[in-house]
């Protein structure tokens, strides 16, 4: 079989592919690009963009209902239909543009499986053997899975998101990212919707005190959240499916919909990889890299995004690691991976953000903190839209005055936790995000209100 040589092989064409990939070209490097699934990968196919989409109507929807009283008057909805007619006008069109631009800039490009057969050799199906003096492992993360009986008769998140019509009722296992944003959306959509999680903390990752306050605003929505109930099992039934937990008691309890969504997380993209051929170590968490995004075991092999470690699912995390990947490649190991400042939000109503620390892992870091926290939903700036639940929790380093970590549930928290997620990333203080002249009425001045 003939092997086709080349600088840099890149498995996967998302964010973290496509920069490695441009990055490289651009630096005269003969690139190759193999995609399975979608060129343009899950973030803009199956993930943030279309899940924004279906978030942005159904949260404008569920803003005007909050200010009933306050001036709208009417009724409004959504109409499902047309709004998966908009959302695939959108995001359709995609792959067809990631795999002309790749192209257009001299980029090679190839569709198939691509699995190791030696440390820098991939056999592509149906297509033969690329070699690479560099292989760059961008494959993204997969649905995590369930492991109960009857697990395939629910949909994954991106089954969700491709729903011609919304049920009645839908049922979310799992309380993370994907769970609380979904219901939000069925919810405002006019599903009924209940979430069940397995443990009592909802939202790893957040502040477990925020996560609380966006629980109550859920339920006012309508959703129920039903905490410490691990699923044993699911099973058919003449309008929908009905789940088997159990409770605090150890009785088992059961929930009916007529549609289930598992949200338990995702994983690694690697199991298919055929790692071993390459001698590349893999963790849970993905493959395990070094400062510089290289593997630990084959100095031949990348990895960046979602399959690396530490496998945190974020889009600006996997564009900052494959800029690492390509800088080294490029200049042979001379740039270390920095993560700092890089927030997550949850597209829930309201959104709730997390960047740097928690308070609890601060305090067993042995940090001296002072802790600004307090209710937003007295802002005016919330009394306006008619929110009633919002708050927030900001971690200073006391000797430094410096933001160590920064947590809001609240209107635009995405643009909050990019203001504090530069103040983390650039060692900013207390005083510095004091001193600064902010927009007002905006809900950067409000920064103001949590240190005040």
């Amino acid at each position: 079989m003939t092997i086709k040589r080349h600088d840099v092989v890149i498995l996967g064409s998302g964010p973290a592919g496509g920069v490695v990939a441009g990055m490289c070209q651009k630096a005269g490097l003969d690139v190759v690009v193999v995609e399975e699934d979608g060129w343009g990968g899950v973030c803009p196919l199956r993930g943030c963009e279309p899940k924004k989409v279906l978030v942005d109507a159904t949260h404008a929807v569920s803003r005007i209902r909050d200010m009933e009283g306050h001036g709208p008057v009417g009724s409004v909805s959504i109409d499902w239909q047309n709004l998966m007619q908009f959302k695939r006008a959108l995001i359709d069109p995609i792959p067809d543009a990631v795999l002309q631009s790749l192209e257009k800039r001299g980029i090679k490009t190839v569709s198939g499986h691509a699995s190791f057969v030696g440390e820098g050799q991939v056999e592509v199906s149906g297509y033969g053997i690329l070699e690479g003096k560099h292989v760059v492992i961008a494959t993204g993360a997969r649905t995590r899975p369930l492991n109960v009986s009857g697990e395939e008769l629910l949909l994954a998140s991106r089954q969700f998101l491709e729903l011609d019509t919304m049920p009645k009722s839908i049922l979310f296992i799992g309380g993370g990212f994907i769970s609380f944003e979904f219901a939000c959306v069925a919810a405002a959509a006019g599903a009924d919707v209940t979430i069940v999680h397995r443990s009592s903390r909802v939202l790893k990752g957040f502040d477990h005190d925020l996560s609380l306050s966006l629980i109550e605003g859920m339920k006012e929505l309508g959703i129920k959240v039903f905490i410490d109930r691990p699923v044993l099992g699911v099973e058919k039934t003449d309008s929908g499916i009905v789940v088997t937990s159990r409770n605090d008691d150890g009785e088992k309890e059961y929930f009916t919909a007529e549609l289930g969504v598992i949200g338990v997380g995702r994983i690694p993209n690697v199991d298919r990889l055929n790692l071993d051929a390459a001698g590349v170590t893999v963790s849970k968490r993905g493959v395990v890299v070094n400062d510089f995004m290289q593997s630990v075991s084959n100095p031949r092999v990348f990895a960046a995004g979602d399959c690396a470690e530490p496998g945190t699912p974020l889009t600006p995390l996997a564009v900052l690691q494959a800029t690492t990947v390509a800088r080294n490649i490029i200049d042979e190991l001379l740039t270390k991976s920095d993560l700092r400042g890089a927030a997550s939000v949850v597209f829930t109503h309201p959104p709730l953000m997390s960047v740097g620390m928690l308070e609890e892992e601060a305090r067993k870091q042995g940090l001296d903190v002072i802790i600004h926290s307090g209710d937003a939903a007295k802002w005016s700036e919330h009394k306006r839209l008619g929110l009633k639940h919002a708050g927030y929790k900001i971690i200073e380093d006391r000797s430094s005055g410096r933001i160590v970590g920064a947590h809001y549930l609240g209107q635009h928290a995405e643009e909050v936790a990019n203001i504090f997620g530069m103040a983390i990333r650039h060692g900013l203080t207390r005083e510095n995000l004091m001193d600064h002249p902010w927009a007002y009425p905006s809900f950067g001045y409000t920064l103001r209100y949590m240190f005040s």
